[in-house]
């Protein structure tokens, strides 16, 4: 007779708990009640029990996992689910470089630069890349000299594999790229008609199928098992079907992706219509480029791609669809917002902002081709998309950190290592992006958990702009901080770097070198108001006023009304020189009554004045201009007026221009970008004090 226990217990599925469950059943019947479960060989039936169960119960509950998209963990699982949304992931893509090629000594009328002509990047960690033009291109020659000016190449080698169509063998008519690293954005499709007819098609990625017809040429792409992607056809009701015999001919870039990241320095690897004399200067570093999408980018983008549906109302349609874009453009961020959020608010417009993978805009050739072949077909007929470039405001860091070198093994200059590391992570993480926010009690913890030595810090930050001065022709530049900036006194106000070199406008044939801008600390510095906070009572006469400060000349005058009281103070000379200012009021002597009257200055703050200066012969500074734009403290905007330098003195002629915020909490909007400059040497200075 059994026992009360006639059920085996399947509420936990681990093995001891599984083999402790079936003793439990087998020691509530009768007859084995008494058996020895540890010392008899049925202890070993009931581990290869226990282990099956606990096997089947594992494989079950990945089978049931792995059929939804959020809980699926491999590849082949969620490019599956994906696929049912309609949705293709990015295979990796080449980064991209701009060079200027000059071939010297040509002695054609013209000169012809081939699809796939092969470059050699410097060393990336002891690496040399190829890379290779990506289209065809034509230029006159000019006095022996051919130039192709601003040209696209892009890291890889060109690939390619042909496959013979047949039915019986692939009914699906679908053919695999072999290349793991293959970017499928630069995939080429061309079908042939047969070994004995050379006649080709060229067919195009099918993006829409509402527009396929069943004799349009298109073809669909797909990731297949293991990573590798596949190209297959139409059927002859939703594309063109193809026939025994065909020739499917792919090429392709294989590329090492982001590896060959801020490649800047190249040459021609052989000769250029059988020219050899080239010069290659660069123009954009490499960047753009990315790896194969990974399975997290996958389950997070393959809902919202379906949710959108080839069509664009909100911004997250526009956001989705640039970011899904089938023309190999990746980027590190995306945003969009419509002109009505503008200020001014701009009808009829949305505004598209996006930041290239590992660089910082896209050519002004590749913007337009986002705006042409991806925003604009997905956008309502009534809205134009405007395209505009990121806008980088950098934070350039010195921090000062305090530590027992008791508590740690590291050196100096190896916490101070640490830090700038945690540093720059901390501002690839969080920063970096569109509406992010930087806040020095962020950065302070970060420095204070690098290392359990460190026993306070403190930053200081400034705010840099920086841009490519027109070296041509006198050109006006506004730069927008997105934060207020603090009045300079002395050398702590606005400045730039590196020097620059103008013209001496007094002798034409002379230049000027070392020429630096600064803000003219005395700019300014007035009383712009006097507002009366308490009127008093009782004056007979108006009272005199006095303004005391750290600067001179400041002189007002007040008035009262019939009542006795204050009426208002009229200031009659600014002054210069103030940061602080406090306004004295006194009767006059005949005035026996009057009193309590109170008004405060008004800093004449909203506005500073520009100057350009270098230090001469003998290291005296020398005023060279004492206007030469002005700053909106209130607003963070710095005007450079007509600046024309001649040269900007460093290897990239990029000029710097630093200020201090009045804040530690600096926000950004819509195309703004708040970051710390990875390629900056200076942009994160870390001073290490050991505790004595």
């Amino acid at each position: 007779m059994a026992g009360a226990n006639t059920n085996v217990q399947i509420t936990d599925l681990d093995f001891d708990t599984i083999k402790n469950n079936l003793k439990t059943f087998l020691k509530s019947q009768d007859t084995l009640k008494d058996y020895n479960y540890e010392g008899s060989a049925l202890s070993v039936l009931l581990d290869l029990l226990a282990y099956n169960t606990q096997y089947n119960a594992y494989y079950l509950n990945m089978v049931a996992n792995e059929m939804f998209l959020d809980s699926a963990i491999q590849r082949d699982s969620v490019v599956s689910l994906a696929k049912m949304l309609n949705y293709t992931p990015k295979s990796v893509t080449a980064p991209e470089a701009t060079v200027t090629l000059t071939v010297n000594q040509v002695n054609d009328p013209s000169l012809t630069l081939v699809k796939y002509t092969p470059f050699l990047s410097e060393g990336i960690d002891g690496i040399n890349y190829t890379f290779v033009t990506s289209e065809s291109k034509t230029v006159s020659v000019v006095n022996n000299t051919a130039t192709f000016s601003n040209i696209t190449i892009k890291q890889g080698t060109p690939s390619g594999i042909s496959y013979t169509v047949d039915s019986t063998q692939n009914p699906t008519y679908t053919f695999k790229i072999p290349e793991v690293n293959a970017d499928t954005s630069t995939l080429s499709v061309v079908v042939q008609q047969s070994s004995t007819n050379t006649a080709i098609q060229t067919y195009t990625l099918s993006t829409d199928i509402l527009n396929v017809d069943s004799e349009s040429q298109v073809y669909f792409l797909q990731e297949g098992s293991g990573g590798y992607y596949e190209v297959y056809f139409g059927n002859g009701i939703i594309g063109k079907k193809l026939t025994d015999g065909n020739i499917v001919r792919l090429s392709y870039l294989t590329t090492s992706g982001t590896s060959s990241y801020g490649a800047n320095s190249f040459v021609v690897m052989g000769s250029v219509g059988g020219y050899s004399n080239t010069v290659v200067t660069p123009v954009i570093s490499s960047s753009t480029g990315s790896a194969k999408e990974s399975i997290t980018s996958i389950k997070f983008q393959a809902p919202k791609s379906f949710a959108s549906q080839g069509r664009a109302v909100t911004k997250e349609d526009y956001i989705t669809a640039i970011q899904q874009n089938n023309l190999g453009f990746t980027f590190d961020a995306v945003n969009v917002w419509g002109g009505q959020e503008n200020d001014p608010p701009v009808y009829g417009q949305v505004f598209v902002c996006a930041k290239p993978n590992g660089g910082y805009t896209f050519t002004a050739t590749q913007k337009q081709k986002l705006l042409d072949m991806v925003v604009k077909p997905i956008s309502v007929m009534t809205v134009d998309p405007i395209f505009v470039d990121p806008d980088y405001s950098y934070i350039q860091i010195t921090a000062n950190v305090l530590y027992d070198p008791k508590k740690t093994t590291l050196s100096s200059g190896e916490l101070a290592a640490a830090v700038k590391s945690a540093i720059s992570s901390y501002s690839v993480q969080s920063l970096n992006t569109f509406n992010s926010t930087f806040s020095s009690v962020d950065f302070n913890n970060v420095i204070k958990n690098t290392d359990l030595s460190i026993i306070s810090n403190e930053i200081n930050i400034q705010v840099q702009k920086k841009f490519f001065p027109n070296l041509s022709t006198p050109t006006t530049y506004k730069l927008y901080y997105g934060t207020p900036l603090k009045r300079g006194m002395f050398q702590s106000g606005l400045n730039t770097s590196p020097s620059m070199t103008y013209r001496n406008q007094t002798n034409l044939s002379q230049t000027i070198p070392g020429i630096y801008i600064e803000e003219v600390p005395s700019s300014s510095g007035g009383i712009e108001s006097i507002s009366v906070i308490n009127p008093g009572f009782s004056y007979q006469y108006a009272p005199t006023v006095t303004i005391k400060g750290d600067g001179t000349g400041a002189t007002a005058t007040a008035e009262i009304n019939s009542n006795g009281t204050l009426k208002s103070i009229t200031v009659t000379n600014a002054g210069i020189g103030y940061t602080s200012a406090i306004v004295v009021l006194t009767p006059q002597s005949n005035d026996t009554t009057g009193q309590q009257g109170a008004a405060v200055a008004i800093m004449e703050g909203r506005y500073g004045t520009l100057r350009t200066y270098y230090n001469d012969t003998n290291n005296v500074k020398t005023v060279l201009n004492n206007n030469v734009g002005s700053i909106d403290y209130n607003l963070g905007i710095v005007t450079l007026d007509a600046l024309n330098p001649l040269t900007v003195d460093n290897a990239l002629g990029q000029l710097t221009v630093s200020s201090t915020p009045t804040t530690t909490i600096i926000s950004s909007t819509y195309n703004r970008i708040i970051t710390v400059d990875p390629y900056d040497s200076n942009a994160i200075v870390v001073n290490v004090i050991a505790k004595t």
